[in-house]
């Protein structure tokens, strides 16, 4: 996809860019299906070298041990979309802060919990189609005032 249009400013951050690099741990591991940037992952078959995207499926948050970074070396698909192809080696953060889309508007320094239809992050209470993270904290670092972008902050338990 090439780009089309140039703005003065960029965007603040996009769905899987690192926001910052205190305190962060990110492991390499291989795809074992197209991971889409900024998607939660759980460890794959082959579960020392492998990483899949969550599905929409109940009990898919306690499955989630990190979240798959953005890289420069990978292109979009002819959908648009960015992602890493099956068997490509993708950056998963397990530590850190991360920009992650939101279902809703959020507020800094609220739980962030996951909301299983759209596969994006919520302050909403954990409920039927939302779960919490068990293998990981997450919080907001930044608010939105609608559904949009955010800083997320997850540590290990």
């Amino acid at each position: 996809m090439s780009q089309t249009t140039v703005t003065q400013y960029g965007a603040i951050g996009f769905h899987g860019q690192i926001a910052d690099t205190e305190f962060t741990d990110i492991v390499s591991y291989s795809a074992e299906a197209a991971t889409p940037f900024g998607s939660f992952v759980a460890l794959g078959t082959n579960k020392e070298r492998q990483v899949t995207p969550l599905t929409t499926s109940v009990g898919q948050a306690t499955l989630a041990f990190g979240i798959a970074t953005a890289s420069h070396s990978v292109e979009q698909t002819a959908a648009g979309v960015a992602q890493y192809a099956a068997t490509q080696t993708a950056s998963v953060m397990k530590r850190g802060r991360v920009y992650l889309l939101t279902d809703d508007a959020v507020v800094a320094g609220t739980v962030a919990n996951l909301k299983l239809s759209s596969g994006k992050v919520t302050d909403e209470a954990v409920a039927a189609g939302i779960e919490a993270f068990t293998q990981f904290k997450a919080k907001f670092i930044t608010g939105t005032t609608a559904a949009g972008i955010a800083i997320v902050e997850i540590n290990p338990v």
